[in-house]
C-alpha cells in the first residue's frame, strides 16, 4: 500500500535521502498547488523525473545548452507529429534522427532530474505519495534507444547539486520559499481534482496534464499511471521505517531495546516544527559525510544530522567517498568526515584499512576535519586516531561489548554525538564559512557590474554591523550604497549616500589602492574624524575594514566596514579576501563583456 505525508512535516529533501539510504524502489509523487512531480528510484538510485511545469522540457534544456538549434526540435516534432500511435518520446526521436549523442542525451536527462528535484525543494506545503517497488515508467523503457536503457544516476550527487542550484536561485531571486497552504484537507483537495479530471475527460475536453520530461514514456499512458486515488492511503509514519532499519540490522538486540531506538529515533525524526510552528531549516552550507559499513549507524547519524539541519551523506563505498568530498568541495560545503568503527571481518573496513583511508583523506583533504568513531574498550585505536591528526574520537556503543545496555548505551551516544555536530557547525569560522559559500553561489550568477558590487557590500554586511561602498575615483572617493547606516541592517541595502572623500596623500586609502592590500584594524588616519564619521557616524570601536575590489589591475571601489554599537568581534580575512577576489574576476568579465557588446553593435551614422 502506497505511503502518504505532508512537506510541512517532512520536506523532500528528508524524503529523498530516506528513500536513498534506505536502498527503496519504487515511485515518489509529490503534489504541490505549485505543481506535481515525480521520481522514480531504483534501489535507490533516481532513474526518472518528470515534472508539470511548462519550464521543463526536454527540449527546452537542449536549447538553452545549445546542445541543439531550433531546426532540429521542429524536426523531431514534426515526425513525432506524423508517427500518430508509433510516436517515440521526444529524446528518442532526437538521437535517431536529428544527430544528438548519447552523451549530451543523458546529460540533459541528468539536467532535467536536477531541475526537477530543485523545483520541489522550494514546496514548503504539499503532500507526498510513495509506492513502494512500484516503478511506474519501467514498461517504457522499451522506447529508449538501447544504449539509454540504464539511465540510473546518483541519488546523493543529484541532490547535492541540485541543492547548489537551489542556492543560486534563492540568492539571485528567481525562486521564493512561499507557498499558499493547501484545503483543510489536501487528500480531500486533490481527490476533488481528480474526480474534475474524469469529468473533462467524459466530455471530450482537452486535460491539461504532466508532459513527458524525460522522454522516457508515453504521455497519456503515464498520465493515467499516477496514483491519484488517495482514499485508503497508509498515512506516512517515520517509525515505520525506524522500525524496519532495527528489526534488519539489530535484530539480537531484545525487543524493548528495539522500541526504545524506534521511539529515540522517531522523536528526533518527527521534531522539524518549531515552537512557533515553523518549519526547521538547513543552510544547505552544512554537510556530513560518514563512511561506515553499519547500516544502522548510517540511519541514525542521517536522522541526528536532519534533526540538526544539516546536510548528510553516507557510504560504505571508498570510490564513492572520494566522489561526495570532492563533489561537497566544489559546491563550496565544508563537510565534517565521519570515520564509522572497524570491523573485523568486513573487507576494506578493518584497523588498518580505516587508518589507512583515514590517512590519506587527511592528506588528500587538510581543511576537513575528521571524527573517529570506535569502541571504548579499544583505547590504543582511539589514542592512535587522536595523535595521527583526528578532531575528535567518539565512543561507540558495540553490542558484543555491552549487551543488556546496548540501546541505552546507543541512545546516549546519538544523543552526545547531536550536541556535539551542532557545536561544531555553529563555530563563528564554519559559519561565516556558509556565508562565503552561499555568496559564491551567488556570485556564479551575476553578469552586471553594479551587481557584483552590490553582493561584495551584502557579503561583509553579513560579517559587520555597517558596511559602505566606496567608488575609487581619481582624487576621491563617492560613497554609493550602505547596510546598516540609512536605514537598520535587516532593510537590506540603502539608497546611494552620494558624499565624497578627497584621497589625502598620507591617507591609508593611499595605501589600499596603490597595494591592492586590505586592511583590518584602527587607523591612525584623521581622514574617517574630518570627512566620514561626520556622514555616518562614528562605531563604538575604532577597529575597521578596508576591502578593495579589483579588476583590470585597478581598485575600483573599496568597502568599509565596522561595529557599529557593539564591540569589535572575530572575523576570517582570508574568506572576505578570497571572496573579494573572487569578485574581482566576474568584475573583469562582466566588464569585457560589455565592451564586447558595445564593439558589436552597428555604428550609427547621421
Amino acid at each position: 500500500m502506497p505511503l502518504t505525508g505532508e512537506l510541512e512535516h517532512l520536506p523532500i529533501v528528508d524524503v529523498i535521502q530516506l528513500i536513498h539510504s534506505t536502498r527503496k524502489s519504487g515511485t515518489l509523487n509529490v503534489y504541490s498547488r505549485k505543481g506535481e512531480g515525480q521520481l522514480v528510484f531504483n534501489n535507490g538510485y533516481i532513474v526518472s523525473a518528470t515534472h508539470s511545469s511548462e519550464k521543463l522540457k526536454i527540449g527546452k534544456i537542449l536549447l538553452e545548452s545549445e546542445i541543439i538549434v531550433q531546426a532540429d526540435l521542429d524536426k523531431a516534432l514534426a515526425i513525432q507529429e506524423l508517427s500518430e500511435e508509433d510516436r517515440k518520446p521526444l529524446i528518442a526521436t532526437l538521437l535517431e534522427h536529428c544527430g544528438l549523442s548519447k552523451d549530451a542525451a543523458y546529460k540533459a536527462l541528468e539536467t532535467l532530474i536536477e531541475m526537477t528535484v530543485v523545483e520541489m525543494i522550494c514546496w514548503t506545503r504539499g503532500i507526498f505519495t510513495l509506492d513502494i517497488d512500484d516503478i511506474n515508467v519501467s514498461d517504457d523503457y522499451r522506447y529508449l534507444p538501447k544504449q539509454l536503457q540504464t539511465v540510473t544516476l546518483d541519488t546523493q550527487m543529484v541532490l547535492m547539486d541540485a541543492l547548489r542550484i537551489f542556492d543560486e536561485k534563492i540568492h539571485s531571486g528567481e525562486i521564493q520559499i512561499s507557498d499558499e497552504p493547501l484545503a483543510n484537507n489536501p487528500l480531500e483537495h486533490l481527490e476533488e481534482t481528480r474526480e474534475q479530471d474524469q469529468i473533462e475527460e467524459k466530455t471530450g475536453e482537452e486535460i491539461v496534464v504532466s508532459e513527458d520530461l524525460l522522454g522516457l514514456a508515453d504521455l497519456d499512458k503515464l498520465e493515467r499511471k499516477k496514483p491519484y486515488v488517495f482514499k485508503g492511503l497508509e498515512a506516512f509514519d517515520p517509525a515505520d521505517i525506524h522500525r524496519q532499519v532495527i528489526n534488519r540490522t539489530l535484530s539480537d538486540i531484545p525487543d524493548d531495546g528495539k522500541e526504545n531506538l524506534v521511539s529515540f529515533l522517531s522523536g528526533l525524526s518527527t521534531s522539524h516544527l518549531l515552537e512557533d510552528g515553523s518549519t526547521a531549516s538547513t543552510t544547505k552550507s552544512q554537510a556530513v559525510i560518514i563512511y561506515t559499513c553499519d547500516e544502522f549507524l548510517q540511519h541514525a547519524v542521517m536522522t541526528v544530522c536532519k534533526k540538526e539541519g544539516i546536510l548528510v551523506f553516507v557510504t560504505a563505498d571508498r570510490t564513492e567517498l572520494d566522489n561526495l568530498i570532492d563533489r561537497a568541495l566544489f559546491k563550496y560545503l565544508e563537510p565534517i568526515l565521519v570515520f564509522g568503527g572497524p570491523v573485523t571481518d568486513v573487507d576494506g573496513f578493518s584497523k588498518a584499512e580505516i587508518i589507512d583511508i583515514r590517512s590519506l583523506k587527511m592528506a588528500q583533504y587538510p581543511q576537513i576535519s575528521i571524527i573517529q568513531l570506535a569502541s571504548p574498550l579499544d583505547f590504543t585505536f582511539s589514542l592512535q586516531s587522536l595523535n595521527d591528526g583526528t578532531r575528535a574520537v567518539f565512543p561507540l556503543p558495540y553490542f558484543s561489548e555491552r549487551e543488556e545496555t546496548f540501546a541505552d548505551d546507543m541512545t546516549h551516544f546519538l544523543n552526545t554525538f547531536q550536541v556535539y555536530i551542532r557545536g561544531c557547525f555553529n563555530e563563528e569560522r564554519r559559519q561565516q564559512f556558509a556565508k562565503l559559500r552561499n555568496s559564491l553561489s551567488g556570485l556564479r550568477l551575476l553578469r552586471k557590474a553594479p551587481d557584483i558590487s552590490l553582493l561584495v557590500l551584502q557579503f561583509v554586511s553579513e560579517l559587520f554591523a555597517r558596511s559602505l561602498t566606496l567608488i575609487v575615483d581619481k582624487r576621491e572617493l563617492i560613497a554609493e550604497r550602505s547596510v546598516g547606516i540609512l536605514t537598520p541592517k535587516e532593510s537590506g541595502p540603502a539608497a546611494p549616500m552620494k558624499f565624497r572623500i578627497p584621497i589625502r596623500k598620507d591617507s591609508v586609502f593611499v595605501d589600499i589602492i596603490n597595494s591592492g592590500n586590505s586592511f583590518f584594524g584602527k587607523p591612525e588616519d584623521e581622514t574617517f574624524s574630518d570627512l566620514i564619521y561626520p556622514e555616518i557616524g562614528a562605531p563604538a570601536d575604532a577597529t575597521i575594514l578596508l576591502l578593495p575590489l579589483k579588476s583590470n589591475d585597478r581598485i575600483i571601489t573599496i568597502t568599509y566596514a565596522d561595529f557599529g554599537s557593539r564591540a569589535a568581534g572575530k572575523i576570517s580575512l582570508d574568506f572576505l579576501e578570497f571572496f573579494v577576489g573572487q569578485a574581482g574576476i566576474a568584475m573583469e568579465n562582466a566588464l569585457f563583456r560589455k565592451q564586447l557588446n558595445n564593439s558589436n553593435q552597428p555604428e550609427i551614422r547621421h
